[in-house]
């Protein structure tokens, strides 16, 4: 079995790195967090030109004084020559420290790409998802109408170079840094088949993340799961095309699972929001820094007149945060819907995101966002009115060792142990310790599933393992069904 750098419930386009800090494993095998962890984007009131121009209008304030005074200081007499953007660039970063909060950050040329491909939820790209082999990398799937498929690649060709240089040997983050590009760009892309080589030369193209997916639930036909990923541009869109679906395939009510959902933009919460709640209802409100409020009511400004009013349910988790509670909270509030699961993150403020010339943008938090009626659940979250746990199995931590052999100890053996004791395969003692029973347990699951048989986890039967147990948490997840219970009473 190959290791496929896919995302669920959306697969990623070129390439998503599995992470490999100790977080729990099926945060990171079932749910990839796109992660924009803001509030609003967009709109920031002073553009870098206009902070300019105003500058020299008005002078420079007088509590600045002393950084002017600093940078001229440094400029004119430090024994080296500097780098005068390393030192403004500092000076930003200086200033947004001292407000100790996590989300209001000077972003530079990687971190605001990120940022606004999360935004977006598209970047420059030729279509393809790569995964890692033992000592290769390969495609792994192909969108229809990308760059890729119009050139010809196929599934299964082994990738050599980008613009010339190699990239055999490199990670799949590597390789996809360099595959994705400013939409419009050409890059060339070398690879293996059979006993021949090709390079494809593409026009990269913006390629959209799917932030919203749907299904019937296994146990009830009736019930369509929807998830939201992150809440980006085309989510809105999506949301009402993946509603539409479920309905046609006969959903009769709907549970909306923003686990792991880590927010996004401002608009796509409210615009979803509206459409749970009968018009003229608020779905949240903004308050700024002298207590002044705005306030958002449910209407087709919002929602475009698409309403829905099937009998729902809302999961939610600790990574649950910013625009899915803000979602969460108008549902619950204006529609009396159930929230199942673990208490949300407690995010409640918004930020706005604003270009500081080339490659560079200030995203600062401006107001605390205040729920239906009023209240701020910044640092408490939301509470869930039907708590449900995560079972043990999901909250087995990442292994970050590559291969694992008897003898071994630690951690990653532990977490083996623990993986292989959910899903029932052999008599494991959870001991951190590559014991006896452990290599014939890991020699069981190899024989299963047509593995080399050796007793040693190498990388292929350690993400043969993850992959297992993803489905065993997907299929038995006891948050969905409870959810569908709340919905089907």
């Amino acid at each position: 079995m190959k290791r496929t750098t896919t995302i669920w419930p959306a697969k990623a386009q070129e390439a998503i790195p599995i992470n490999k800090h100790k977080v729990p494993l099926w945060a990171v095998i079932l749910i990839f967090v796109v992660a924009l962890g803001g509030g609003a984007a967009g709109g920031y009131a002073l553009s870098y030109q206009q902070a300019q121009q105003s500058v020299l209008k008005t002078g420079v304030p007088k509590a600045l004084a002393p950084v002017v005074s600093a940078y001229e200081t440094v400029t004119n007499n430090y024994y080296k020559k500097v780098n005068t953007t390393k030192l403004t660039d500092g000076a930003i970063k200086g200033m947004l420290g001292t407000l100790d909060d996590p989300y209001s950050v000077y972003l530079q040329n990687n971190d605001k790409t990120d940022l606004d491909d999360t935004i977006s939820a598209s970047f420059g790209g030729i279509g393809a998802t790569i995964q890692q082999n033992h000592d290769s990398l390969s495609i792994a799937s192909i969108l229809p109408g990308t760059p890729a498929k119009k050139a010809g690649m196929q599934v299964g060709d082994v990738l050599l170079k980008v613009d010339g240089k190699d990239v055999a040997k490199k990670t799949v983050t590597q390789a996809v840094d360099k595959i994705r590009g400013k939409i419009g760009t050409t890059v060339a892309v070398t690879v293996k088949r059979g006993n021949k080589q090709a390079t494809f030369s593409m026009k990269r193209k913006k390629i959209t993340v799917d932030t919203v997916t749907g299904k019937l639930a296994p146990e009830n036909k009736q019930v369509g799961v929807i998830t939201i990923s992150t809440f980006s541009e085309p989510t809105v869109k999506q949301f009402k095309a993946t509603v539409k679906k479920l309905r046609k395939e006969g959903a009769k009510s709907f549970v909306l699972d923003l686990r792991q959902n880590p927010g996004g933009m401002m608009t796509a919460a409210l615009s979803i929001s509206s459409m749970f709640s009968k018009n003229g209802q608020t779905v949240m409100q903004i308050e700024d820094r002298n207590g002044a409020k705005e306030v958002y009511k449910a209407g087709k400004k919002l929602d475009g007149g698409f309403k829905i009013t099937e009998k729902t349910a809302v999961l939610i988790d600790g990574n649950s945060a910013s625009a899915s509670e803000i979602t969460a909270a108008a549902l619950h509030q204006n529609r009396n819907i159930p929230l199942v699961g673990e208490k949300s993150f407690g995010k409640g403020t918004v930020q706005n995101v604003g270009e500081m010339g080339s490659n560079k943008e200030l995203k600062l938090t401006v107001a605390k966002w205040l729920t239906p009626n009023g209240t701020w659940i910044n640092h408490k979250g939301l509470t869930p009115d039907v708590k449900v746990d995560y079972p043990a199995a999901a909250k087995i931590t990442l292994i970050n060792a590559t291969q694992l052999k008897p003898g071994d100890k630690g951690s990653d053996v532990k977490s083996l142990q623990q993986m292989l004791t959910a899903l029932k395969i052999g008599t494991v003692n959870v001991n951190s310790q590559y014991d006896d029973a452990t290599q014939a347990a890991v020699k069981s699951f190899q024989q299963a599933n047509k593995l080399d048989a050796t007793g040693t986890a190498d990388q292929e039967t350690l993400a043969a393992l993850a992959q297992k147990l993803s489905d065993q948490l997907t299929k038995d997840d006891p948050m969905v069904k409870a959810a569908v219970q709340e919905v089907t009473k």
